[in-house]
């Protein structure tokens, strides 16, 4: 065999990829996409990329597979502190302007990486938040790190790494933010594997921004290297939805070969000494905006992130402190036959404001206007269950599961609140629970078709969110 595959068979296998997952591979990247179809053929099974090339050509690949192929094809090389003059920025400038904002109001702060691979650049930018801001526990931060590989997600979440991995990354951060295991890797401190979420999604195919997947009023998105390889129509409407997924004035960050005019319209670009990065303006601005940066201050001394949070186990009956109990008419109704009188879902005109002031970053107000209806519609089990999303951005991940109980006890078939409560239970460790709940998502969402779209799940089919908790529950190691 020649030393690479025919031109007209990568020519087919290209066209065959665009069409079916919206990737983009022209001739001049045939050969980078040769060498990563020969790590996608051993993980289906093929010893030979060239009949996995042939298979791909004959084959109708399920979704499953469509996105282990895309997560193969849109890995990129990654390592820890990438592109060090934008962290300079983030570090100098982006973050303390968030925290003068902010210091004085609500502390909260939201960042995602989207495409986060192997987890590099999530655990980067929790140490540039550790070293910006020295009280960060005083804060409610959110790092989302997301992906549509679930091996790879395990992988990251393990936060162990060789050398590769701080391949030009400053000497410091190794010395400070890692530990030397046995098998001479590294492996991430737990105070700050802890400030990091993983969670799987597909950047093409999924709903965002939305509470349901924690993608809604983020302060910063970084989505860098993967981009690059969509089809132009599929990066404008990436590009759209993670614009729409930013509160005003919230930053986006790409590489600096994806900066375009043309992708990212909506964007104004701001300028730092080496590095361009995009803001969420109401307008354009009509010249360079050039930031210096300061200097860093003093690192803070490491605490344990969750250090006074209580669990509560799934079996517990006690009372949450300061939370109200369960309305008393609602064993009454049940016992009486009366679950017809409960709405299973709210319509758009009760939960849309509640929706939108959430998207936008006003959870205090999304959180009032959710209990002013709550308390107008007191059998509504989606309005518990957004107070519920709601909860959970606040960090306030107790009263969050009493809202999702609150959910399913109205509605036992509820099944977008499995799906939260097995997350919730995942983070905090709890796999049994996690996985008892996911299975009930899972049993319900059997008694649809593929096809069906599921109320209260942003447009959701089935079959759809079938695949997600199955890929969440091989995500979290409970396959």
């Amino acid at each position: 065999m020649s030393e690479h595959l025919p031109a007209t068979l990568m020519a087919k296998v290209s066209q065959i990829i665009e069409s079916r997952i919206a990737l983009h591979f022209p001739p001049d990247r045939w050969n980078d996409l040769e060498q990563k179809l020969k790590f996608a053929a051993k993980e289906f099974g093929f010893t030979d990329h060239e009949a996995f090339c042939c298979w791909l050509i004959d084959s109708s690949l399920d979704t499953g597979q469509a996105e282990i192929l895309a997560s193969h094809l849109t890995i990129s090389e990654t390592y820890f502190w990438r592109e060090p003059r934008v962290f300079e920025a983030l570090e100098a400038t982006i973050l303390p302007e968030l925290v003068r904002a902010r210091e004085n109001g609500e502390r909260r702060l939201r960042i995602w990486s989207a495409g986060c691979a192997t987890g590099e650049e999530p655990y980067s930018l929790a140490i540039a938040v550790k070293r910006a801001i020295p009280d960060y526990k005083k804060w409610n931060i959110t790092i989302l790190a997301t992906d549509i590989n679930p091996r790879i997600l395990r992988r990251a979440a393990e936060g162990v790494y060789g050398e590769w991995s701080f391949r030009n990354s400053p000497v410091w951060l190794k010395e400070r933010y890692f530990s030397r295991t046995e098998k001479h890797k590294y492996e991430i401190s737990p105070e700050i594997r802890k400030m990091v979420t993983f969670a799987y999604l597909n950047l093409a195919e999924d709903t965002y921004p939305s509470p349901i997947n924690n993608t809604n009023a983020m302060d910063i998105i970084f989505c860098r290297n993967v981009l690059m390889y969509f089809t132009c129509r599929r990066i404008q409407q990436i590009g759209e939805s993670l614009f729409q997924s930013l509160i005003r004035d919230g930053w986006f960050m790409v590489s600096a070969s994806e900066l375009s005019v043309q992708f990212f319209p909506q964007f104004a670009p701001v300028y730092f000494p080496e590095a361009i990065v995009y803001q969420k303006t109401d307008q354009k601005p009509a010249e360079s905006i050039v930031f210096q940066p300061s200097a860093l201050q003093a690192e803070s001394q490491p605490f344990p992130f969750f250090a006074n949070e209580v669990i509560l186990d799934e079996e517990s009956t006690g009372a949450l402190p300061g939370l109200p109990q369960t309305e008393p008419e609602l064993p009454q109704i049940l016992a009486k036959d009366r679950v017809e009188e409960m709405p299973k879902s709210a319509p758009a005109d009760i939960s849309g404001p509640v929706r939108e002031l959430a998207n936008q970053g006003n959870l205090k107000e999304a959180l009032n206007t959710c209990e002013h209806l709550i308390l107008e519609h007191k059998l509504n089990p989606n309005l518990y269950f957004l107070q519920a999303a709601i909860l959970q951005e606040q960090n306030r991940d107790l009263e969050a599961i009493a809202s999702l109980k609150r959910t399913l006890y109205l509605d036992p078939d509820f099944y977008m609140g499995h799906f939260a409560l097995g997350n919730l239970m995942l983070h905090q460790g709890k796999k049994q629970i996690a996985r008892k709940h996911f299975e009930n998502a899972l049993t319900i969402l059997a008694k649809f078709s593929q096809s069906d779209v599921l109320l209260d799940s942003e447009g959701l089919t089935a079959g759809r969110l079938r695949e997600i908790v199955a890929a969440t529950m091989q995500a979290g190691a409970l396959t």
